[in-house]
């Protein structure tokens, strides 16, 4: 079970995290469909990339310290809607040397992202919210992450 520390934002930043990590195959039985529109919308995977802002950095480490994996080395993060990954690429830079679990429904987004080679420690899935390959009790954390207007 996920449950939802904070929803919080500044500074145009919007972070959704939770501690304590818990899923079960349970969980994980819903049919996601990508809409259409969003398909097709973001079929230019490397022009979002190039033109979407990435995060800033203190809004970044405010995020971890909140979330509970400031200084934890090697913590697991489960990242959903990783998109191109802005937000991975500044857990991939992170210290801590966290291990993350990218989680990406369209396809596209996540060919970007695997081209950035961020390390071994990042793991590009295909999945959504309801359906991520991960495994029961795996993650100290988890992110849906979002710059908003």
């Amino acid at each position: 079970m996920c449950h939802i520390l904070a929803s919080y934002s500044f500074v145009d930043f919007i972070l959704i995290i939770s501690q304590k990590v818990r899923y079960t195959d349970a969980n994980m039985t819903t049919k996601f469909s990508l809409p259409q529109q969003a398909q097709e919308g973001f079929n230019n995977a490397a022009s979002y990339d190039q033109h979407r802002p990435s995060y800033p950095t203190d809004a970044v480490d405010r995020l971890l310290l909140n979330l509970g994996v400031a200084n934890q080395r090697n913590a697991r993060i489960i990242e959903i809607a990783c998109g191109t990954g802005k937000f991975t690429e500044a857990l991939a830079k992170s210290p801590e040397q966290f291990e993350v679990v990218a989680v990406e429904p369209h396809e596209e987004m996540r060919e970007t992202l695997l081209k950035k080679n961020l390390g071994a420690h990042i793991k590009v899935v295909a999945g959504d919210a309801s359906n991520m390959p991960v495994g029961e009790d795996w993650g100290d954390g988890c992110i849906a992450a979002q710059v908003g207007d």
